[in-house]
């Protein structure tokens, strides 16, 4: 019952970094002073202000390099500051404030159990974040309290693989359904993916870390992903390497003791899992379960006392039973070494099982898979765009939503591509796509009007229409996305009118089927709005940005479609950026977040990001680029910038660009390119295509040359056609002007 189950509370502290910065914003200290003094205390786990002001330079030494010695030198120095010099504030407030509790949360797996009403046993809380009560003793003392404690680990991933089948059904038919559990465990391709390292999307197994792991390992069979899924972690990770050549042969398989062979044979003589401590002792000294698993808590928790007690009863029971006493001793030694850090197998099987399934999915219905694996993500924009980007390396097309396709969620339409849910727009509930969908199985709909006239009044409200307008999913209707939101000859905007016109036919619909004559036509009754025909384009730019706003991503395309030339040519992707360390670099992208602010001495800064197709790069400007630059740094602006890519001067490994040049990414081309020959082959050559290269030069007027080179492949010639000679915009819209009609260009 409700009054014997409790959530876990869990104790946020104010650790050393977080203290000072938490003061900081208190005292006003500036952000960026506040992130230089905080950045001043070594990154290792663990490390308190009180130890690093207490203890002499000698002690702190053996636990510091000379980079972190050279950063504490500069944090006492400013706590050896006088009193009233904000700095200095901060740094002795922070000292009183570490390790105090900051926040509370709720643990992620733990329950409690209680015999009888909780309110009778412990204290007890609420929190929004669950529906069960909340324990306010934490996980560490509440079974102390007489609570049993138990941990259920509900994983998203279950709902992805349940949901991908779910599509596979949709679109294959009941007969394609999948059991998971019945999922061949040696199936081929599978395996073909995870020794690819493409487990982007895979529980347990999606890191760069792993994938790299994965290629070398080239799993066969469920056994080494169970190992490297124990492995794939803080202090075992140390053994992967001999874990990989032992597989392949490249290391001989040595075990500690021949009588464990049985048990250490999957992990190639490697211990791994707490179950083979636990059986080692087992098999090696007679233990019995109970006492192998206390053996296990032992080496866990390396008590010193009980290490010693267990190592002289393991040490016995081996002799006992036949081993040397030098040997039982050495694999004592091994075992401990082992147990501080082995992983349960049975969770490393269960997490690899699913993963399994997750993996099989992909490999064999990849389509069906991602729609899963972006529907449990749509409401984060940073993950469904990575997700997208996965999609896109598979050669999966994702499309906008479409009001006579889309489903409530990600789903896979008869072609094989994506199709956006229209439960991820801003503004369109649940319930009113469930409504259109219910008009929608009555058949597709033929028009806007058709539309307006079938769907719900839930639907057509103006929020909702405005999204369906902005976000594309009416592009099928043949009108273009600006139209909506032209002004009608009766006022306001025709979205409005698309409003007020579904709105007055739903509701003489109703008045009808009450009325003693109804009627012949209510599309006679109610006048259907038209079209704005005068109405401002919208640029790319503008298209992507109110697409961005309500779905959270572009879809359609990215603001650097338009300059595709300029970015492709003179400038460096984002997400390539560590290969270019200590350089001078180029970046072109989007200003998606400008924060102009001012110091304490009254002087302007800016923290910038900017986006190109891939990547996003934080820009910091102070004092005199600052002046030079800010104007620049604008929303949605899109910039090509150099400078130099250097390490912080601060934080050590991490680098920043330097700038040095700022401009406007549409100047970069018509500055650097001279013009652009179009190289036509004689046979190729006709009034008509003349015709029509006229029209397109026309069409793009500017200040570069467009010249024509005529080619004859049988006889090696080539000639300029000097009548042809135009002044174009070389960009992107040319460039696609002319790929449309199949010729090859150079760029000059």
């Amino acid at each position: 019952g409700k009054n014997q189950v409790a959530q876990i509370v869990t104790f946020g502290t104010m650790a050393a970094r977080s203290s000072i910065k938490d003061v900081a914003r208190v005292l006003d200290l500036p952000l960026a002073d506040s992130n230089r003094i905080a950045s001043l205390v070594p990154e290792k786990p663990g490390t308190k202000l009180a130890k690093l002001f207490t203890k002499s330079e000698k002690e702190l030494g053996e636990d510091f390099n000379a980079d972190d010695m050279a950063n504490i030198r500069l944090l006492r120095e400013i706590a050896e500051k006088s009193a009233g010099d904000t700095e200095y504030d901060v740094i002795q407030q922070a000292r009183k404030l570490e390790g105090s509790v900051r926040n509370t949360g709720i643990h992620a797996a733990g329950v409690i159990i209680a015999p009888k009403d909780l309110t009778d046993c412990i204290p007890i809380c609420t929190s929004k974040e669950s529906p069960l009560w909340v324990t306010q003793f934490d996980g560490s003392v509440v079974e102390s309290a007489g609570m049993l404690k138990m941990d259920f680990l509900g994983l998203k991933t279950l709902s992805i693989i349940k949901d991908a089948i779910e599509n596979i059904v949709l679109r294959y038919g009941e007969q394609a359904r999948i059991d998971p559990d019945r999922i061949p465990l040696d199936d081929k391709k599978t395996y073909e993916l995870f020794q690819r390292g493409e487990t982007v999307a895979l529980f347990q197994f999606e890191s760069a870390g792993m994938q790299k792991y994965l290629k070398e390992l080239k799993p066969t069979n469920i056994e080494d992903l169970i190992a490297m899924n124990a492995l794939y972690r803080p202090g075992p990770m140390d053994y992967i390497p001999l874990f990989v050549d032992r597989k392949h042969g490249r290391e001989p398989l040595e075990y500690p003791h021949e009588w464990l062979e049985p048990i250490l044979k999957d992990t190639y003589g490697i211990m791994v899992y707490q179950e083979q401590i636990m059986q080692s002792a087992q098999i090696m000294a007679d233990y019995s379960l109970g006492q192998a698993d206390l053996l296990r808590r032992a080496m866990g928790k390396k008590k010193k006392e009980e290490m010693e007690k267990q190592s002289k009863s393991f040490i016995e029971g081996a002799t006992k039973k036949g081993v040397t006493e030098k040997n039982a001793k050495e694999i004592f030694e091994i075992m401990e070494k082992f147990a501080s850090y082995g992983f349960n197998r049975s969770h490393a099987a269960a997490y690899s099982f699913v993963a399994f399934q997750t993996a099989y999915l992909k490999a064999h219905y990849p389509a069906e898979f991602m729609a899963s694996v972006l529907t449990h993500n749509k409401n984060n924009t940073d993950t469904l765009n990575f997700m997208l980007q996965e999609c896109r390396s598979m050669g999966l097309k994702v499309l906008g939503p479409d009001v006579n396709e889309s489903q409530l969620n990600f789903t896979v339409n008869k072609a094989g591509a994506i199709r956006f849910g229209l439960a991820a727009l801003k503004n369109v509930g649940d319930v009113p796509v469930e409504k259109l969908l219910e008009a929608r199985r009555e058949g597709a709909f033929t028009s806007l009007g058709n539309f307006a006239q079938r769907i719900s009044p839930v639907v057509a409200n103006k929020k909702c229409l405005e999204s369906f307008a902005y976000s594309g999913a009416f592009d099928s209707f043949g009108i273009e996305r600006a139209a909506y939101f032209a002004a009608t000859e009766k006022g306001g905007n025709f979205i409005e009118a698309l409003n007020k016109y579904s709105t007055s036919f739903s509701k003489q619909q109703e008045e009808s089927a009450v009325s003693l004559f109804g009627a012949e036509s209510m599309s006679d009754l109610v006048e259907e709005p038209q079209v704005p025909k005068s109405y401002k384009k919208w640029s790319l730019i503008e298209q992507l940005k109110f697409e961005k706003d309500i779905v959270g991503i572009y879809i359609s395309g990215h603001p650097l479609d338009d300059y595709a030339l300029e970015y492709g040519r003179f400038a460096t992707p984002i997400q390539e950026l560590d290969k270019h360390k200590g350089k001078e670099v180029s970046i072109a992208g989007i200003v998606v977040a400008a924060n102009h602010r001012v110091n304490q001495r009254g002087g302007g800064f800016g923290i910038f990001s900017v986006e190109d197709y891939d990547g996003q790069k934080e820009i910091a400007l102070f004092g005199e680029d600052y002046i030079k630059y800010k104007d620049h740094f604008q929303l949605d602006s899109v910039l090509f910038i150099k400078g130099k890519y250097s390490e912080h001067f601060r934080n050590k490994g991490e680098y920043e660009i330097r700038v040095n040049e700022v401009r406007l990414l549409e100047t970069i081309g018509k500055e650097k390119i001279k013009g652009i020959n179009l190289r036509i082959p004689i046979d190729l050559l006709t009034a008509p295509l003349i015709t029509l290269l006229d029209q397109i030069c026309n069409e793009h007027r500017g200040e570069q040359n467009f010249s024509v080179s005529i080619q004859s492949k049988q006889q090696n010639i080539t000639l300029n056609y000097i009548s042809f000679s135009r002044k174009v915009n070389v960009d992107s819209l040319l460039m696609r002007a002319l790929e449309r009609l199949n010729l090859q260009y150079e760029i000059t």
